[in-house]
Formats: C-alpha cells, structure tokens, sequence
C-alpha cells in the first residue's frame, strides 16, 4: 500500500540495473546497525544477481550529510555491506 507520508529512495544496482524504492527510515536503521561512519556511502551488495552493488539516489543521512553516490566514480576500496 502507498503512503504519501513515506519518503522513498530509488536504488539501482550497478551491474543487473535492477530498481528498488526503498523507504529512507528502512535505510536510515540499516546505517545504524552497520555502524556507517561519517563520509562513508552506505551502499549493499544486490540480493539478485550477487555481481554489483545497490546505490541509493540522493537522501540524507544519519550523520545529516547529504549523500550522492555516482556509480560511474565509484572508490573501489569502499565498504559493501553484505547482509
């Protein structure tokens, strides 16, 4: 069911292009439970192809930093969390 209230975030994996609308609250708690530090993207492996990485669109996060991920200028050292 839509909520008008819930803010939702387009994510879209990197290597199969597949699109998610995620709730940015759902976002928000996984940040915390993986402890994401300040300056660092919170960016998961895709639950359907297990090749690429699933990239938020622009939101705000727990540290109050506005976040933009392009996938294109990706540091190859960056955290994926795999959960």
């Amino acid at each position: 069911m839509w909520n008008p209230l819930i803010k939702r975030i387009h994510c879209q994996c990197t290597f199969c292009g597949h699109t998610l609308r995620i709730s940015r609250r759902r976002i928000l708690r996984l940040e915390r439970f993986f402890d994401v530090k300040k300056g660092q993207p919170c960016i998961w492996e895709c639950h359907d192809c297990h090749e690429g990485v699933v990239i938020p669109g622009p939101y705000k996060n727990i540290n109050g930093e506005i976040v933009k991920i392009d996938p294109k200028t990706l540091d190859p050292n960056t955290e994926v969390i795999r959960f």
